[in-house]
């Protein structure tokens, strides 16, 4: 296949930090390629390289058989390279017709509602919502829908190569199944995609090569065909990773830790009734916008209740806020550490011991070898870098962020965790460490409770499986009875048919 574009020898540095040596990386005319590698492999860089928001490096790129470097975004658009990024460039109360056409480049010269609705049509119905009324806020779309805008804004510029970078990150399983059938169709038309993911899952499912990134240097890509997960991993790591998940330790559910009786958050939550017992991971399941997520929310106090009781060490409670359950041992990681469960601009140590400042000051002021012990002890457990403990948060990849939002709580000694999306955009390598941790945790008598819109997630880490669907409490699942099938089934569709699912092209 003949090089659309190619890089050759690319490398890139900042400072002492080499973050990418001599990569190769080629794409040919209506290719699927696969981007993938462990957080800080380099895949942002390269990104950026192509995509014209870094220009700082050495080495030969070329489109279409011409030597190129892009100063600037718009320049690499106006050649034919567009990037879809993680976060989302629309305008919230703007309409979607507007929004298609929102980087003005090639936008109807004083176009009214209607003709903008006309020509943003064919650009829709390309990635799949000729049925979505162009005229309404794109705010009052899902995120899924949300994410195919982003994309017919990149066509509407008419690139030959499309990056998308995590497009599935924080979609629920349905949406995941438009995004891929879009990216499929747009390939059969001639574009060529660089897809950019941690999910395993999807990378096989569509790229017809894979190149991977490990420590700033890249391998030889190969089709998807020669590889299977395993030997990806291996290439992605630089060794084997024997098992993802750990292996399920029998549990005695006797006496529940934590009972959750009717409780009924504000907002669109139906009232929700569990029990999770010592050394349990309790999966709660659904898609996104199901609630599974809100119901950890509420049990830590993060959302108000209307009513409902939760039981704990014998004492019936209903949390008002995140400090009374902390007070009660009882931690919560959001689905969002860079907005709640972090503090970016400062140091690591910070982080790991901002849950237990009282246990570690003395007449409000803390003691620094306290501190420093404790984060040392936390950090340690959760495989983060402890020489580094000095540097900011902000800076750490994505999956070592995620270890230090999830160590801080080591602190309080908690028995009972509560995990919101455990590892959104955290690779591979990663991943295992943090189920490990969660096992170990669970294994020394705590129960963890998490929820995900991961199906792999859900049924190769939880030992039992609660399922959500439009704010509803629907199903339950034993540990021998968690398949995909089985938890798809009680996500999208509990009642019967109602919810088609859109099948990727085969």
């Amino acid at each position: 296949m003949t090089a659309l574009l190619k890089l050759s020898g690319v490398s890139r540095s900042f400072g002492a930090i080499q973050a990418l040596k001599a990569v190769d990386f080629e794409i040919g005319a209506g290719e699927i390629m696969g981007l993938v590698g462990e957080n800080g492999a380099g895949k942002s860089t390269l990104v950026k390289i192509i995509s014209g928001f870094d220009d700082g490096y050495t080495g030969d790129f070329s489109l279409n058989g011409e030597s190129q470097r892009f100063s600037s975004p718009l320049k690499a658009e106006r050649a034919g390279v567009a990037i879809a990024q993680q976060e989302l460039s629309l305008i919230p109360a703007m309409s979607v017709a507007e929004n298609v056409f929102i980087s003005g480049e090639h936008a109807p010269i004083f176009a009214t509602k209607s003709s903008l609705a006309r020509k943003a049509s064919p650009f829709l119905k390309e990635v799949g919502l000729e049925d979505v009324d162009p005229y309404i806020p794109v705010e009052r779309l899902s995120v899924g829908e949300q994410q195919l805008v982003e994309v017919a804004r990149l066509l509407a510029q008419q690139p030959q190569i499309l990056i998308l970078d995590e497009p599935t990150a924080a979609l629920g399983e349905s949406d995941s199944i438009r995004i891929l059938a879009m990216v499929q169709r747009l390939a059969q038309r001639g574009k060529s995609i660089i897809y950019v993911s941690h999910r395993m899952d999807e990378i096989f499912k569509i790229c017809d090569r894979i190149t991977v990134l490990r420590d700033g240097q890249s391998q030889e890509a190969r089709t998807a065909k020669e590889l299977d997960v395993p030997s990806l991993v291996e290439l992605m790591l630089g060794r084997e990773l024997a098992n993802m998940f750990p292996a399920h330790p029998e549990i005695l559910r006797t006496k529940p830790l934590l009972e959750v009786r009717d409780v009924w958050p504000d907002g669109t939550l139906e009232p929700f009734t569990f029990a999770v017992y010592p050394g349990e991971i309790l999966g709660l399941a659904g898609q996104l916008g199901s609630g599974s997520g809100d119901v950890l929310a509420a049990i830590s106090g993060a959302r108000q209740s209307r009513s409902g009781r939760i039981i704990y060490n014998g004492e019936s409670f209903l949390a008002k806020s995140p400090k009374e359950a902390i007070a009660r041992g009882i931690a919560y990681c959001s689905d969002d550490r860079k907005l709640d469960g972090l503090f970016l601009g400062r140091p690591i140590i910070e982080n790991l011991t901002s849950p237990a400042l009282g246990a570690i000051s003395k007449r409000g002021i803390i003691d620094l070898k306290a501190e420093r012990d404790l984060a040392l002890s936390n950090g340690t457990k959760f495989t983060v870098d402890v020489t580094r403990l000095d540097n900011e948060a902000g800076v750490l990849s994505g999956g070592n962020q995620q270890k230090v939002a999830l160590g801080k709580w080591l602190a309080i000694e908690p028995k009972i965790i509560l995990v919101n999306e455990p590892t959104r955009g955290v690779d591979v390598g990663a991943r295992a460490e943090i189920y490990a941790k969660l096992r170990d945790l669970a294994n020394d008598g705590a129960a963890v409770v998490f929820a995900s819109t991961d199906i792999q997630e859900v049924t190769g880490l939880a030992d039992r499986v609660i399922s959500f669907y439009r704010g509803m409490q629907v199903g339950e699942l034993a540990l021998n009875d968690i398949t995909p099938t089985n938890v798809l089934q009680q996500i999208t569709h509990p009642f019967g048919d109602e919810d088609k699912q859109i099948k990727v092209v085969s």
